[in-house]
């Protein structure tokens, strides 16, 4: 017993020095994963929102024959949805859908409507 000088300390100053790297490996994991997991949420949460706005549009665009110019603004739980529509020609409408969440995020997109064949043509992001 008189010859140990000291072994103990250092020991347990390196088991508590892994014990803490590998607590401070885990806590970020958990704070990036937790981002991660909001980010996702919202995306998710836009694409809804672009969903139910575009199935909106075109439900008014299948029983309206002419647009003029407008802008449209609607109120969801989740955000807001803008629609803006402009005559293209007798036959295409150029319809421009901007989603906003409750946390200010944005992603619009623009398509362009055929009344003849009553079908969305050229969808383009705008993310």
């Amino acid at each position: 017993m008189k010859n140990e000088k000291g072994f103990i300390l250092p020991v347990t100053v390196a088991i508590s020095f892994l014990f803490f790297l590998v607590f401070t490996f885990q806590l970020n994991m958990y704070v990036t994963e937790r981002a991660f997991y909001k980010e996702t949420e919202e995306l998710l949460i836009l694409d809804n929102l672009m969903q139910i706005g575009v199935s909106d549009v075109l439900d008014g665009l299948l029983h309206t024959e002419t647009i003029e110019t407008i802008n449209t603004l609607v109120e969801y739980p989740n955000g807001t949805v803008t629609f803006s529509f402009s005559t293209l020609s007798a036959t295409k409408t150029k319809v421009i859908v901007s989603c906003i969440t409750t946390n200010h995020r944005k992603y619009s997109a623009e398509f362009t409507y055929n009344h003849e064949t009553k079908k969305m043509e050229n969808w383009l992001d705008h993310r």
